[in-house]
């Protein structure tokens, strides 16, 4: 066994020590990886925030960034959908029979649906980092600390994912919404979209509704992450 899978393994076993002890702290955190509103649904706020966000002469300069990182994460999605499918199949820690990790109450261990490398949860919600980091370093770090307490931990202490899957998701949902937002900003495809906003704003904002709902929830109506 490597250096790197005993620190996976060790990392695992210390985060869900405190798994099936109590009632009250597992449906705290299986609350905190089904419900979409303190997840994907606090990054969307911040996301509308800057949105509506006006200077002093009532420019709303970051618009052009919002419309650019929600046309990339929807490419991050797929891209991190189709990674996941061409890797080598990896299972959760919580079906590894050697590592024997608890079992929180209210999941089942017997659901191991797609390989869990990368993190397709952690790669997303990184990816939706980004656009707010480019606002101010103090939202963007808000949005990373927020995150990883809200999404990174709960499937560690669940066994849902290995570190290495989270740091790996991580690190693809950055690196790729850096490069898309730098492609997607050179085409003239984000300006076409504020223009929409303008001239025809009930469409626009009733289409954008419904997408901020699938971002919130991690596009769970199309495919799980």
């Amino acid at each position: 066994m490597t250096l790197f899978e005993q620190t996976d393994r060790a990392l695992a076993l210390a985060a869900n020590q405190f798994a099936g002890r109590s009632i009250i702290l597992d449906r705290l955190v299986n609350d905190l990886v089904a419900t979409a509103l303190p997840t994907g649904g606090v990054l969307v706020a911040a996301l509308c925030w800057v949105w509506f966000e006006a200077d002093e002469t009532g420019v709303q300069a970051h618009r052009r960034t919002i419309v650019t990182a929600l046309l990339a994460v929807m490419v991050v999605a797929g891209a991190v959908w189709l990674l996941k499918a061409a890797l080598p199949f990896r299972h959760r820690p919580l079906n590894d029979p050697d590592l024997g990790l608890r079992v929180s109450f209210g999941v089942d261990p017997s659901l191991n649906y797609s390989s869990t490398f990368p993190s397709g949860h952690t790669a997303f919600f990184f990816a939706l980092s980004v656009p707010l980091w480019m606002r101010s370093r103090w939202l963007g770090s808000a949005a990373v600390v927020w995150t990883s307490l809200t999404v990174c931990l709960p499937l560690l202490y669940r066994g849902e994912h290995w570190l290495s899957d989270i740091v790996a998701g991580a690190v693809v949902g950055v690196a790729l919404m850096l490069l898309l937002c730098r492609l997607i900003g050179a085409t003239g495809l984000p300006d076409r979209v504020i223009r929409f906003s303008e001239t025809h704003p009930s469409a626009f904002y009733t289409l954008a509704w419904l997408f901020a709902l699938e971002i919130a929830e991690l596009f769970g109506d199309v495919g799980v992450l």
